[in-house]
């Protein structure tokens, strides 16, 4: 928004190429509770307009970079001037012997271990932490330290709620990274309950032995083959594409204006298309 002859006049943001998208065209950035959990910090700012731009900053790719560590968020938003801002999230990491609390009170309930070793997160798991004194979620607005070198005098800021939703659809995706905000990534977690609530050691790592080297000469790679009666019988296309990606779901910081899973079908279509032609090829159709 620019100020002209005494009036306020919207500008639109400058046109990113290859901005990290929102996988959520309409509707809600979450489905699960965790990913709408932390929606809910977002939308009790209170910042009207703003959070409605933010939003449509996450779906028009504004966001260059966003990376996400053990307490803090840094990332790139484009808006309307020349060089893009910068910002900071900030939220409390919780210290080792605050973990080791944490990871005491999950090895009390199995059935959260189980979830937890399965890459689950268990509905009620926000309960433990909060019985600790040690939510997993913001509180409040002021556990969030928000900082974004744009002019907007409100903050959050439009740019800061655009990576809110779109960490909204990450957690969605992986609730993990909700432990590394906290201070603990999802492999060292595991870690502290397969010890039995202990921090993980450091071991020295032992030198892996040299793999032998594959011979260079396919004859000497495949050996003999001659024997072989290799026969190719009539293929088609499959019917059904990108089984595997549709099961994973939206690819967090996806950077295209069409869905992961869009975007993989057709690669699968086309890699299916191109076999069953080799095949056909090599069986003399």
């Amino acid at each position: 928004m620019a100020y002209n002859n005494g009036f306020f006049k919207k500008i639109p943001p400058r046109k990113v190429q290859g901005g990290i998208r929102a996988q959520n065209k309409w509707g809600s950035f979450a489905t699960r509770w965790w990913g709408m959990r932390w929606l809910q910090t977002l939308e009790s700012f209170n910042i009207g307009e703003r959070l409605k731009r933010g939003m449509t900053y996450a779906r028009k790719g504004q966001v260059i970079s966003l990376d996400i560590q053990p307490g803090k968020v840094t990332a790139r938003v484009q808006g309307t001037r020349r060089q893009p801002y910068r910002l900071y999230i900030n939220l409390k990491p919780y210290s080792d012997k605050e973990w080791n609390k944490i990871s005491a009170a999950m090895l009390e309930k199995p059935e959260f271990v189980a979830k937890l070793m399965n890459n689950e997160m268990p509905d009620e798991i926000e309960s433990v932490f909060r019985d600790l004194h040690l939510p997993l979620f913001p509180q409040r607005s002021g556990d969030l330290h928000t900082e974004c070198s744009c002019p907007d005098w409100s903050n959050p800021c439009k740019h800061i709620a655009a990576v809110y939703y779109l960490m909204a659809e990450a957690f969605d995706n992986d609730p993990f990274l909700l432990f590394t905000l906290r201070g603990k990534s999802q492999a060292d977690f595991i870690r502290m309950l397969t010890a039995g609530g202990a921090a993980p050691q450091s071991r020295q790592s032992r030198p892996e032995p040299e793999p032998e080297p594959l011979p260079e000469e396919p004859s000497l790679f495949w050996g003999d083959c001659s024997d072989f009666d290799i026969q190719f019988s009539e293929t088609s296309p499959v019917q059904f594409h990108a089984a595997l990606p549709k099961r994973l779901g939206a690819l967090p910081f996806w950077r295209s204006s069409h869905s992961f899973v869009e975007t993989m079908e057709a690669c699968y279509k086309n890699a299916s298309v191109y076999a069953a032609d080799q095949l056909d090829l090599m069986s003399g159709d």
